[in-house]
């Protein structure tokens, strides 16, 4: 019988030949007396190697990394600017979470700020640091009590000793002015406005961390440079040290978008190895000269790097493969190369091209431009408010079993109107709320029902559209039951149509009530085809993603916050109410779910809309979620119809009522146009009915 290797076998994902591992650098064999009688020191040094991450991350977070894992540690260590794209799935966000535990232990007084144009973006990093915090006990047992995560209202802090993680909401970025850090990770980079992550956060690490070291080890390389005496070591040694970072790090995006420009200034940078003339053909701004600014001949190309990583890419089983074979087969092509080739892309192919949704975003860019529409002069923001005198349209997408229930809140105006808010809920949701008494509703419906009184209170609503379908009668149901009114609220009936007679026309409460049935080709063809015709003509417009506007919660929500956190501490709860933040993120993902609806014909010549179709858990076939893309449609549509209602005719009223005016008033004995005013008695003749 022969013999058979069960360590090769087993070691057979590291894809290492057995000449490879030969070649293997062992970090605690071959010891020399002197690293024997320093042993402590020489495994600190071999933990901040970068060729022994692998390792260092297996003994100190008790995490296997895979080879590709710590060949991308390996990079973002080295590199003072990289850039990080990854396929959806790779774990992006934990790799750097990763990072973040790995600089602060091996760096003393370490100090990192992540920043994404939204909180939650933020804390995604964070709460992976947590988790590998919790499951580390030989990181725990090596650093002060005073370490370890914190959470605040406005920042999430991961202490390892003397250095600092800390998560940051950008806002527009005067809170966070101050901070200091020698390493700046802007995840999900295409939220992050390009203004304020170079006037704010690209500032955070200006200085030197060690500004009097650093000018010793500078003079010193220049001096043993000219000497002759510096080798590739040496100089990959100073590269390693202590140095300020800058990770731009996220998703694949759009041509038109941030992140994809940062993109091109990187790869032409480094394609072009630092020729600045090639990279910026103004840099000389005009002159006819051959200079090249000072600024720009410090800029050293080797600084840069692009980590990409695509599906391709990554080690068999680390992924779902089957799922992924599906999207590629059911998504168009610029989509899946976007979200699993990590690849920037032109445009979406959907009924809704992205890039025309893009256009209808009241943001500084193209409220700047001549194209925009006069009637919005300005850039507006998500609110979770609307105004005492604004009339706001209500559409609501009940869901089905397994889907979330969506409630678009549009506003209206003379020429246009505005997407101002948006929320989703789930049976998941609403037991979570139940939980942790967030919510007094006993059962789903009622609970939505109560969201859509609540926000009738505080967006003056004109008209409430509700999908017939899915749910849709009972949510009716729930908003006319007198049992379920409080203090001050009316029953909520359908509207009152000549042409359709109901039984509820003549009882007293607000007939505001659409219900529509979106299941109807008619009429979902009318909607959809209104609503891209909106979007071409920008009547329909769209929220700038503001990071000010993110970061600003009203007081009521931080003594909200605080309530929860004194009640029942760090819990889920913290997650579970409602912020600006949570409005101005539910409508990036309307802009998602509307870039992806494609239509389609049927057999029978009819029109139909959805989304891609995926593959699920279970191995059935499913499509992606469309919940907020339904309740804007049926906002639209409605918003559509009020415009073409005739207004009700006003009349002038000519004369005077009897005793309105004492006989001895003086002045005009009539009101009424001018032309009135100077009638004869003459001008006026009298027929007489013959009594005969």
């Amino acid at each position: 019988m022969s013999y058979i290797n069960v360590d090769a076998y087993e070691n057979a994902w590291m894809g290492l030949t057995k000449e490879d591992l030969k070649d293997v650098k062992r970090p605690l064999s071959n010891l020399t007396d002197e690293e024997k009688n320093n042993f402590h020191l020489h495994v600190i040094q071999k933990m901040r190697d970068p060729e022994y991450f692998h390792w260092t991350v297996k003994t100190l977070l008790g995490v296997d990394l895979l080879p590709v894992q710590t060949c991308v540690l390996k990079e973002l260590w080295r590199r003072p600017f990289p850039m990080y794209i990854a396929s959806r799935g790779f774990g992006k966000s934990f790799l750097l979470s990763v990072y973040c535990l790995l600089k602060c232990t091996l760096v003393p007084g370490t100090k990192i700020v992540i920043v994404g144009a939204a909180f939650r973006q933020s804390k995604v990093i964070f709460e992976y640091m947590d988790t590998l915090w919790r499951n580390a006990p030989i990181l725990q047992s090596i650093c002060s009590d005073s370490s370890g995560p914190r959470r605040d209202v406005d920042r999430c802090t991961m202490k390892v000793n003397d250095s600092w993680a800390m998560a940051v909401p950008l806002g527009d970025g005067n809170k966070i002015r101050g901070l200091r850090a020698h390493t700046i990770i802007a995840d999900e980079f295409n939220s992050i406005p390009t203004h304020i992550y170079e006037t704010v956060v690209a500032g955070f690490a200006a200085v030197s961390s060690n500004p009097t070291q650093n000018v010793k080890e500078a003079a010193r390389r220049k001096k043993m440079q000219k000497e002759g005496v510096w080798t590739d070591r040496s100089e990959e040694s100073y590269k390693d040290r202590k140095a300020n970072q800058s990770i731009i790090a996220g998703t694949a995006g759009y041509d038109f978008e941030p992140y994809a420009e940062y993109w091109k200034k990187y790869k032409s940078t480094i394609l072009n190895r630092g020729d600045m003339k090639k990279v910026n053909p103004d840099a000389n701004d005009g002159e006819d000269n051959d200079e090249i600014p000072e600024y720009m001949k410090k800029l050293d190309w080797t600084s840069f790097s692009i980590i990409r990583m695509p599906y391709e890419l990554i080690p068999e089983g680390f992924m779902d493969d089957q799922q992924v074979s599906r999207s590629r087969a059911t998504m168009h092509n610029g989509i899946y190369q976007m979200e699993y080739g990590a690849c920037f892309t032109a445009d979406s192919q959907g009924f809704f091209r992205r890039s025309l949704i893009h256009s209808c975003v009241a943001n500084d860019n193209n409220v700047d431009k001549q194209t925009w529409p006069r009637w919005c002069d300005e850039p507006f923001d998500a609110i979770v408010r609307g105004k005492p005198d604004g009339k706001y349209i209500i559409g609501v997408d009940p869901a089905s079993e397994q889907d979330n229930f969506a409630i678009v809140v549009i506003e209206l105006h003379p020429e246009h109107q505005r997407v101002v808010y948006t929320w989703t809920t789930n049976k998941k949701d609403f037991a979570g709320r139940r939980k942790v008494g967030l919510t007094d509703s006993h059962d789903y419906y009622s609970f939505c029902a109560r969201k859509i009184r609540n926000l009738m209170k505080i967006f003056p609503c004109v008209r409430l559209g509700i999908d017939s379908q899915g749910g849709g009668f009972t949510i009716a149901e729930g908003l006319r039951d007198l049992d379920k009114l409080k203090e001050g609220e009316r029953p909520i009936y359908p509207i009152i149509q000549e042409s359709k007679k109901r039984d509820t026309d003549d009882l007293a409460g607000d007939h505001i009530l659409d219900l529509v049935n979106f299941a109807s080709s008619t009429w979902t063809s009318e909607a959809n085809h209104g609503l891209r015709k909106d979007l071409e003509d920008k009547t329909l417009l769209f929220p700038r993603f503001d990071t000010l506007t993110l970061s600003m919660t009203s007081e009521k929500d931080k003594i909200f916050f605080k309530e929860m956190q004194e009640r029942v501490g760090n819990s889920e709860a913290l997650k579970l109410y409602d912020t600006l933040e949570d409005a101005a993120m539910e409508i990036e993902e309307l802009k998602d779910e509307l870039s992806t609806i494609v239509m389609t014909i049927t057999t029978s010549g009819r029109e139909r809309w959805n989304t891609p179709e995926v593959k699920l858990g279970t191995g059935k076939k499913g499509r992606m979620r469309k919940d907020r893309y339904s309740a804007l449609v049926i906002a639209n549509m409605i918003a559509r119809s009020i415009k073409r209602e005739l207004p009700a005719p006003t009349y002038q009223h000519i004369g005077l009522i009897v005793g309105e005016q004492s006989k001895n008033s003086g002045g005009s004995m009539y009101k009424g146009p001018e032309w009135t005013q100077n009638i004869s008695a003459d001008s006026f003749f009298v027929v007489k009915r013959n009594s005969q």
